[in-house]
């Protein structure tokens, strides 16, 4: 019946059966006319042999009409839903494989399998990713990596005994993992790395969670994940403007948040806001002690202004350390604690810190940020300021505290600009209005400067003096950086970085243990 119902909906296949009936009528008329001893004129045959390969030249193509009709029905109207050119095939009589084609945007292309009532399983590119999802919309399930390839070299001008920096290469980051909705109001996401900061790992689990996000606009998301800690935290590690978040951002996050943190987090987002709270613990991985670490992490964001061409973010976070994992059985045991960070570029195979404290029996340790972030067309702006400080276990010694600070600032030359998003309430790397591969396309270009402050000194006093009893002499890092970033489409990025590092620094006795280092690196990307 469905074919039926097709061929008299279709004016093509009637004009085609029309023909065929007019011939064959003809044919007969002049069969039924002539005289019979005019039957084997030769002219007369070759009349009707004619006749016979035209006859079945139209049988051919209504029949090929009729196959094809489902096909251009299902085009039509998937035209017009959306404004993509659709290539049709058929497997079975009862569904429909469609492939719509985005020209202006290849990434939104899918094919679905799809029957009369909208089930079945499409196959798409969402945000560049491999997505298979359901008709219903209730279950989605996409593939994401993200692979990031270092190159660096040092050039220390000045090196105390037993900090010497040394070029190499690895992969910062080799990712692959699966992220998806369950049920529409629950997701997942599970993500094994393989990189890692100075030298690569042999495989780790860098998130596993699992969200529910049924009552709006609260969502709840527990297992191991980096919790929100703050606006340059939070941003997502294809997006970051330079190789690596500036010490004073990456130094907070670590206290008791980054990748692979035993995390329970109650959160609430809108379009201008987005708030977190987060338990945590330990990492996975992380060697055994007694007992894990225990915190509490929160992140509050609010955009106060907002238009079609700029904005204007406001960031809060703080960390607060509840109990450190103890170093022995017992009640009494010792908590270990210290800050230390690598230079803001992490090709060095040794992990080298250029500034560090010495180890606290701390009972508590707290952390504090501020930052904000505003975008205009193509120029973008970022600054942030963290305190921290150490609270001493069963010690007349005073509590030290310490601070760090950055600013930067980016200009996409080829005009694109940085997108807000509402969803994490940070802002993401310029998308290629001009892809390279398309007619006059070379992609995104964006030049960026940034200078940060790490100061790990408390009532350190001066060179050639003994620290006092109170004192601590982690050091201050001063980095200035510049950045050349090139996206020739929404998946590929290259990266170069130029730094120069300054570290002043005295040992307990006040001898000289500064540092003067140039760097360039070269990072070579590909996310989805």
């Amino acid at each position: 019946m469905r074919r039926f119902q097709t061929l008299r909906s279709d004016p093509n296949v009637i004009a085609h059966a029309l023909a065929i009936a007019a011939l064959i009528f003809v044919t007969l008329v002049v069969l039924g006319l002539g005289n019979p001893a005019h039957a084997a004129d030769r002219t007369l045959e070759e009349q009707l042999k004619e006749q016979r390969k035209e006859i079945e030249t139209l049988k051919e193509q209504v029949r090929q009409l009729t196959q094809a009709q489902p096909y251009q029905s299902s085009v039509t109207q998937n035209r017009s839903m959306q404004p993509s050119q659709d290539v049709s095939t058929q497997s079975q009589p009862t569904q429909n494989i469609n492939i719509p084609l985005d020209k202006d945007r290849p990434t939104s292309r899918n094919a679905a399998v799809l029957d009369q009532n909208g089930h079945g399983v499409s196959v798409s590119l969402d945000k560049d990713r491999p997505t298979f999802s359901t008709g219903d919309g209730q279950f989605s399930t996409s593939l994401r990596a993200l692979i990031q390839y270092d190159n660096g070299w040092y050039g220390q001008q000045t090196a105390p005994t037993g900090t010497q920096l040394s070029n190499g290469s690895n992969f910062r980051r080799a990712q692959i993992g699966l992220t998806g909705t369950a049920f529409k109001d629950w997701s997942y996401n599970f993500t094994v790395d393989f990189g890692g900061s100075s030298i690569e790992k042999s495989g780790y689990i860098y998130t596993a969670y699992i969200e529910y996000d049924g009552l709006k606009p609260f969502g709840f998301r527990i297992g191991a994940y980096a919790p929100p800690a703050g606006l340059e935290d939070s941003t997502g590690s294809p997006d970051l403007i330079f190789l690596e978040r500036p010490a004073s951002a990456d130094l907070a996050r670590n206290i008791a948040g980054a990748p692979s943190r035993d995390s329970a987090t109650v959160f609430a987002e809108g379009t201008n806001y987005f708030a977190a709270v987060s338990f945590t613990g330990g990492k996975v991985g992380d060697a055994s002690t007694f007992e894990d670490q225990q915190a509490l992490v929160g992140r509050l964001a609010y955009l106060v202004y907002s238009d079609d061409k700029a904005h204007v973010l406001l960031d809060a976070d703080g960390t607060y350390v509840l109990k450190f994992p103890g170093m022995v059985a017992g009640p009494h045991s010792p908590q270990s604690f210290s800050f230390s960070i690598t230079p803001e570029l992490t090709a060095d195979s040794t992990a080298t810190k250029l500034v560090s404290t010495q180890t606290f029996d701390a009972s508590h340790v707290k952390e504090g940020g501020l930052e904000a972030a505003a975008d205009w067309k193509n120029l973008y702006a970022q600054i942030g300021y963290f305190g921290y400080g150490i609270e001493r276990r069963a010690s007349a010694l005073a509590n030290p505290n310490f601070n760090g600070w950055y600013a930067l600032a980016t200009w996409v030359i080829t005009g694109e600009s940085r997108s807000y998003d509402p969803g994490t309430a940070t802002f993401r790397a310029p998308d290629p209005h001009k892809p390279l591969g398309s007619p006059s396309g070379f992609g995104a270009l964006e030049l960026a400067a940034r200078y940060s402050v790490l100061d790990l000194n408390y009532d350190a006093g001066n060179a050639g003096t003994v620290i006092a009893a109170n004192g601590v002499r982690g050091g201050r890092q001063d980095v200035w950086s510049l950045g050349l970033n090139w996206y020739p489409n929404s998946i590929f990025r290259f990266a170069l970085d130029y730094e120069l590092i300054n570290v002043r620094r005295f040992s307990g006795t006040g001898a000289d243990l500064g540092d003067h280092t140039h760097a360039i690196a070269l990072r070579s990307q590909v996310s989805f």
